[in-house]
This record gives C-alpha cells, structure tokens and sequence, in this order.
C-alpha cells in the first residue's frame, strides 16, 4: 500500500514538473515571438504594441506566484505609472505619449523571471540567432540597393542606422554568451554562433554609426576587465572585430562610392568564407600573436576611415553635447512629471539654443529628466544601479555597459525592441529575487492588460 502511494506522489510529481515545463517553454516561445515582432515597429506602434502587451499579460495571468527582483520590477512599474500621469496630463489620453509603448518594459520582465536557467539559455539563443539573421538580410538588403545605386547606411529592419547599429551590438555580446554557455556543446552549433558573429560584425560596419562602435568598445572592455582575461585575450578579441569589421567597411565603400555593384557580389562571397572559418580563423590568431598585433594596430590606423565616409561624425557629436547641456537647463522646469512627451522639442524650438530638430535628447536620463520628471528618472537610475548588482557572464555585462554607453549619447531606449532583447538575454540572479505571489501578480498584469485592451479600443475607433 505504502508502495502504491510512493508510486502515485512519484507521477504527481513528475506530472508536476512536465507541466512547468511546458507553461515556461511556453512563456520563451511568446517571448521571442515579442521580440521577432518588435524588431519591425521602430519606436512603436501603438496598436501592435498594444495587442502585444495583451497577449504577454493573458499569458502571465495563467501562471502563479514566481520569483522577480523588486528593485528592477518596482521601479519599470513606478517608471511608466509617471510617464502614463505625464500623457495624460498632456494630451489627455492614455495612448499618446511613452507609456503606450514602453509599458511593455515590465510585462516582458515578469514573463522572463518564470524562466529557469535552462529555459533563458534557450531564448537567449533564439534571440541572438534572430539577430544573426537580421544581419544577413541587412547585407542583402545594401547589395540590393547597390545595384540600384541607392546604397547608403544600412538601416535594416530597425529603419534607424544607429538604432540598427546598437541592436547588433545587443546581439554581438548576446552571441557571446551563447558561446559561453555553448563550450561543450555541438560542434554545429558552435559554427553557427561564430558564423552569425562575423555577420553582425560586418553588418554593423555597413550602419557607420559610431555611438554604435563606441557601445561596442565600452562592452567589450567590460566583458574583459569583468572575464578577468589577460591582455593577449583582448588583443585577439580586437583583432577577430577588425577584420570583420573590415569586410564590412570595404563593402560599403565599393556600394556605396565605387560603380561597380557587381564587386559587392565577390565581398559578400568574402564575408560568406569568413563567417564559416570564423572559429579556425580565432583559433589561428591564437597561436599567432604577430598577426593579432598588426590587425589592431591596422585597426587604430584605419578609425580615420569611419571619419572620412561619415565627415559630419564630429559636428554630430558637438551637437548632441549641446543638445544635452539645452536639456539640463530644463531638468527642474516640473520636476513631478515633467514637461511632458514630446514636449521638448516644442520648449527648444522657442529658446535661444541651437534647434536641434529632433523629439529626444540623446541621452536618456536627461530626456525623462526633463519630459517625465526626476522621480521617473531616479526610477531608472535605481533599475540600472541594481542591474550592475547582478550576477552575470561576462559578455552579459558587456551588452548591460554597452547599453548604458549608448544610451548617454543616443537614444535606443526609445527603439521598442532593445529593452525586451537586453531583459531576454540577461540572467536571473536569484540571490537578489523576492517571492512575488500569485495575486500580486495577477493584480500587476491584470491592470497591464487593461490599459493595453483600453489602448487597443481607441486606436480601432
């Protein structure tokens, strides 16, 4: 008898553990399916956002309690509630503004906290894959455009340079994690991650955005100082980005200046051979560091070049050092809820200073400083000190560092897709996770999905 019951606890059990897994394979599907969506909406569109956000929340409303970290969770929460009371006070609705969109922020990050190790690993994969992807279209997309002499920076599926720049920069560290956690994994699919990394190197050689490259060398400087690697490690890591890079660059300029179209055909099978001896190729630099030294130093020589194919670099970023000295003598002006959405362009077209004939501030403390007040930006402030408190990979505190750096002079932040990609690819620390009931949840999500069903309805009528 005892037997008996032994045997029907043990298929309790397993029926139990089967089910979780299910519902969290489940949440990664709908989370990447979220991501693969918002790659193509650009800063948002509000009623595929919307409907989005509505099918994240009746998702999350099926699942019980879980544990999150409430010094992020909380303040996304207390970040939107603000900039919802700063629309609103605007353009008295609730659709108009940054909470029509960013409110996803916090629904995507309660979905992620269901997720176990293994299931994060899974979706941080899809993601960077997905990335990987966006890149070979993005180098199709040039060629294409060679031939019809309309090449330029690639904007890709972000329709931004910059933006698309920085989502390959996102992608680039997510890759390296994957790669990480992917030591003894199968030799296929290791091919395939180094394969994708060469193709998002040149990819982003083809947006010239430099805010972009200068992401990219802050994240990798922390992924080095944070891995504790040796010096040699960062030179062949350097020297694997250059020549990528590199290939890159030469493709665009023979696009982009030259007329001969046809020879960006011969790059691209170039860039097909590099991405798969992309291993051999890192294996080789390894044991020769002569060559790893003349690649970086050819590197430091050739920066020049990224000045001579965008001449107005320079000025862009003067500009934007004013445009956020224009923004700091705004930053008081309504300290509660700010100015509002959208209103700074409004405030700087009347003033004395440069105007500067953009809607935000390229720098993302400043700007929701200013339009949504000091309280919503202390918000951030706290989810991003506390995000520096996690346990992470290395190539994990890159992306967070190179996010940071591009986000105090750009404006990525606003780009729909870049907040869920960077919550996908990060890991859980549960040391610093609470136990978040059922209830609390479905109060959190259920006030989520009634603002995304209110936001859908005004924009159907």
């Amino acid at each position: 008898m005892r037997k008996l019951k032994k045997k029907k606890q043990m298929f309790k059990n397993n029926a139990e553990i089967q089910q979780r897994f299910s519902e969290t394979h489940f949440i990664a599907v709908i989370l990447f399916l979220t991501f693969f969506i918002l790659t193509f909406v650009g800063a948002g569109s509000f009623i595929v956002v919307s409907l989005v956000g509505l099918f994240l929340c009746v998702a999350g409303l099926l699942q019980g309690s879980v544990k999150a970290d409430l010094w992020i969770l909380i303040p996304l929460i207390l970040y939107n509630i603000i900039s919802l009371l700063s629309g609103y006070r605007i353009y008295g609705n609730t659709l108009e503004g940054l909470a029509s969109t960013q409110s996803v922020f916090p629904v995507v990050y309660l979905l992620a906290a269901y997720l176990g190790s293994s299931e994060r690993t899974v979706l941080k994969r899809w993601c960077a894959i997905w990335v990987g992807v966006m890149a070979v279209m993005g180098i199709g997309q040039f060629i294409m455009a060679a031939f019809t002499s309309t090449a330029s920076r690639l904007s890709g599926a972000m329709g931004n340079p910059n933006a698309m720049g920085v989502m390959l920069v996102f992608g680039w560290f997510a890759l390296q994690s994957c790669l990480l956690d992917a030591k003894e994994g199968p030799p296929l699919l290791k091919k395939l991650l180094h394969g994708l990394e060469f193709f998002i190197l040149a990819a982003l050689a083809l947006t010239l955005s430099m805010g972009a490259f200068g992401a990219l060398a802050v994240g990798m400087l922390a992924m080095h100082i944070y891995g504790k690697e040796n010096f040699s490690a960062l030179l062949c890591r350097g020297a694997e980005i250059i020549f990528a890079v590199a290939c890159g660059i030469l493709l665009y300029i023979v696009g982009d200046s030259t007329d001969c179209p046809w020879l960006c055909l011969l790059l691209c099978v170039y860039i097909f051979v590099g991405a798969w001896y992309r291993e051999e190729f890192k294996h080789y630099l390894e044991n020769a560091q002569w060559l790893t030294v003349l690649i970086c130093l050819a590197g430091i020589c050739g920066t020049g070049l990224l000045f001579f194919l965008r001449p107005n670099a320079a000025a862009t970023f003067t500009e934007r050092l004013a445009m956020i000295k224009n923004g700091l003598g705004y930053l008081g002006t309504a300290p509660l809820l700010g100015v509002g959405p959208y209103q700074w362009r409004w405030l700087n077209l009347q003033d004395t200073d440069l105007y500067f004939n953009t809607w935000h501030i390229h720098n993302i403390f400043v700007h929701i400083g200013v339009e949504l007040g000091l309280i919503a930006m202390a918000m951030l402030i706290v989810a991003a000190v506390r995000h520096v408190m996690k346990k992470e990979d290395s190539a994990q505190r890159g992306a967070f560092f190179a996010a940071l750096t591009h986000n105090l002079m750009d404006t990525s932040f606003f780009y729909v897709a870049t907040m869920p990609f960077l919550i996908m690819i990060s890991d859980k620390d549960e040391k610093r996770t609470r136990l978040l009931s059922g209830a609390a949840v479905k109060c959190i999500l259920g006030l989520f999905a009634a603002l995304f069903a209110w936001n859908t309805l005004q924009c159907l009528l």
